[in-house]
């Protein structure tokens, strides 16, 4: 029997609407459940009464810092298995793939799985971090190795995860010689001779990376990895540029900060900073090897202890020197009083008996200290004065301008050139030979006076100002370098005078006469071309001598060079020293802004020691070529350098214009 709906409203009304509103509801329901599964026919159904279950795995692991595990969850009463993971430190994935952190203070992780379908439910573990010590490289030197002998050095790391793998970042080894992968092993044979710098890596298996700068010396078993020899020294023909990262040695301070050349592996000191005389006015606070410009400056005492060097105002400085630690002082200067250290108004030249004593000049007159007591400041004393004679210069000249010629084997003789003047017109070139008196040249005149040897006219008709003199270590001869010819004509210069003699040479032809040049025992020597070194004796000047041979592919002008010999050596058989300049960028070749020994037995040696680390724009002279000056010894090498830039400004900021306003300073390098 069919009902129709006005039928509910027959009869008690009150009874009827309840049924109504019952009848309502239940299709209300039935109208809802069946709208939520025609809009999602295939999504799990997760009643109240089915909670999710989540299980994590592995449960509680240990692990090193860096290092990963893979996480998984298991999921119950749900066919949704989508989780999201979280961890307290560290980081993973949405796969579960965890990565331990690399340092932190933390010494468990909890790592947690939320399920996505109801995120109540969750499951967490708890990691242990264990404690690894950091990775390391544990082999900070590697013995040397003997050309034509089996090699074999082992680098060691430690910390980290091994396995370890190892690689060379930069420089190289010697040819004959590699380094396994694997095992951080040196093998081979290798006959290449010299000091090779290098960095390696060495990575674990986290991508933990460490490294070191390495130094291997190659050089025969009864070599020296100093002088004479060198062997310890590079002399291969790679082209090696500024590194990136320029050894840090300090801003406005830093003075006795000892680094490495990370291409030579020679140590560099610092010796001078914004605070070694602070009674400096600003503009004076730099410092240079020599403000001459002269890289023939007897800078070093006999022994290597004592050396000098100037401010930007010309002011001498005496400092003590360390030559194991490298650590030098500032004479007779404290802490308390930093600028009441001992200055003096000329440099000098040390003397080649006495590791105590230095000479100088002041007027026409020589006079010598003796350090020899430390404590307490030495009281000059006069050694000759060339106006107390007669027969040396002549009463009206006032000695405004002086060269210093140096001084000869045994302190013997010592030269010098004198004018009323300033600097290229000196007409005044003379010697004071110890127990006899005097020897002048007038290079205007052309006559010779003196208290001994032979006086009169020169043999040649060339007249001359001077613009320098130097002293050969002998103490035969004074070699000056010629400023103007006041004659009808000149010969190339410079001049050897004999002295005592009116007998005097020239280079000739100029040929082989260009360029900066130096003086032995009884040899002169000159860099007639890019790099080309050549030499002749004294006492016979037209016999010349090549001394570089074959020189890197690659060579371009500009490149000068300025040279340095202080030993005392009659047979003239030692290295000598020159550092080099450029302004190209990058260097096309070897030997760019170095430091370099050469041997002057016509061998083709040449030994690379250092960069010099200039930018080759400085405002001031020394410095834009990095001046130096070897020590008598042959032990060591004091230079001038602005050290790319990085020493702040000549005013005392930071930073600094390069060319403008950059400071510069003295540094030490230990030739080996």
């Amino acid at each position: 029997m069919r009902v129709e709906p006005f039928l509910f409203f027959r009869g008690n009304v009150s009874r009827n609407r309840t049924l109504q509103f019952a009848l309502i509801c239940v299709c209300l329901l039935l109208a809802v459940a069946c709208g939520s599964l025609s809009q999602n026919p295939g999504a799990p159904h997760t009643t109240a009464s089915s909670t999710v279950g989540v299980q994590i795995s592995p449960l509680t692991p240990s692990m090193a810092p860096g290092e990963t595990q893979q996480f998984s969850a298991t999921l119950t009463n749900t066919s949704n298995s989508a989780v999201t993971w979280s961890a307290s430190a560290g980081s993973i994935s949405a796969a579960g793939m965890f990565t331990a952190p690399v340092a932190t203070a933390a010494k468990t992780i909890t790592v947690t799985a939320t399920s996505a379908a109801q995120p109540a439910a969750r499951a967490s573990t708890t990691i242990s971090l264990a404690s690894v010590e950091l990775l390391k490289i544990v082999s900070s030197s590697i013995s040397p190795a003997g050309p034509g002998a089996p090699y074999n050095a082992q680098l060691t790391a430690s910390g980290g995860a091994p396995p370890y793998r190892w690689n060379i970042l930069s420089g190289s080894l010697p040819s004959g010689l590699e380094l396994a992968s694997s095992s951080g092993s040196i093998d081979g044979t290798t006959t290449q001779r010299g000091t090779f710098s290098l960095t390696v890596s060495v990575a674990d298996s986290a991508t933990h990376t460490a490294q070191q700068i390495l130094t291997l010396h190659v050089a025969d078993a009864s070599g020296s990895c100093g002088p004479p020899r060198y062997d310890c020294s590079r002399s291969d023909f790679k082209t090696v540029q500024v590194p990136v990262l320029v050894p840090n040695v300090g801003n406005l301070v830093g003075a006795n900060r000892v680094v490495k050349d990370p291409d030579f592996g020679n140590p560099i000191v610092r010796i001078t900073d914004w605070n070694t005389d602070p009674g400096l006015p600003v503009t004076s606070r730099g410092f240079v090897s020599a403000s001459s410009g002269s890289a023939d400056e007897n800078l070093w005492n006999v022994d290597s202890t004592l050396f000098l060097l100037q401010s930007l105002g010309s002011a001498a400085y005496p400092f003590t020197f360390d030559p194991a630690t490298m650590q030098a002082a500032r004479m007779y200067a404290s802490s308390n009083q930093p600028s009441r250290g001992l200055k003096l108004p000329d440099a000098g030249s040390w003397s080649r008996v006495d590791a105590n004593v230095l000479y100088t000049a002041s007027g026409s007159a020589i006079y010598k200290y003796d350090f020899t007591d430390r404590k307490n400041p030495p009281t000059p004393q006069l050694v000759f004065d060339f106006k107390d004679s007669p027969h040396c210069l002549p009463a009206g000249v006032s000695a405004a301008w002086r060269s210093r010629g140096g001084v000869s084997d045994g302190d013997s003789v010592f030269g010098m050139a004198y004018s009323s003047g300033i600097q290229g017109t000196g007409i005044y070139a003379a010697a004071y030979h110890a127990g006899m008196g005097c020897s002048v040249l007038n290079t205007q005149t052309g006559q010779v006076r003196g208290d001994w040897g032979s006086v009169g006219t020169i043999n040649i008709p060339d007249r001359w100002t001077i613009h320098n003199v130097k002293l050969s270590k002998d103490g035969n001869w004074l070699i000056v370098a010629p400023q103007n010819c006041t004659s009808s004509s000149c010969s190339k210069g410079p001049y050897f005078w004999q002295i005592g003699t009116t007998n005097v040479t020239s280079c000739g032809d100029g040929k082989y006469c260009s360029g900066h040049w130096t003086e032995g025992y009884s040899h002169w020597v000159n860099n007639n071309s890019t790099m080309n070194q050549v030499m002749r004796p004294l006492p016979d000047v037209g016999t010349v001598q090549e001394l570089t041979g074959i020189l890197p592919a690659g060579l371009q002008t500009p490149l000068d060079e300025h040279l340095s010999w202080n030993n005392a050596d009659p047979g003239d058989s030692l290295p000598f020293f020159l550092t080099t300049w450029s302004p190209i960028r990058p260097f096309p070749a070897a030997f760019y802004n170095e430091i370099v020994g050469v041997a002057p037995d016509g061998s083709g040696k040449i030994w690379r020691f250092a960069h010099s680390f200039i930018t080759s724009k400085s405002q001031n002279f020394s410095t834009t070529y990095g001046i130096g000056s070897v020590s008598q010894d042959g032990r060591f090498f004091v230079f001038s350098s602005d050290w790319m830039g990085t020493l702040g400004s000549q005013s005392g900021h930071h930073t600094c214009t390069i060319g403008v306003d950059c400071r510069g300073d003295v540094f030490v390098v230990e030739l080996n």
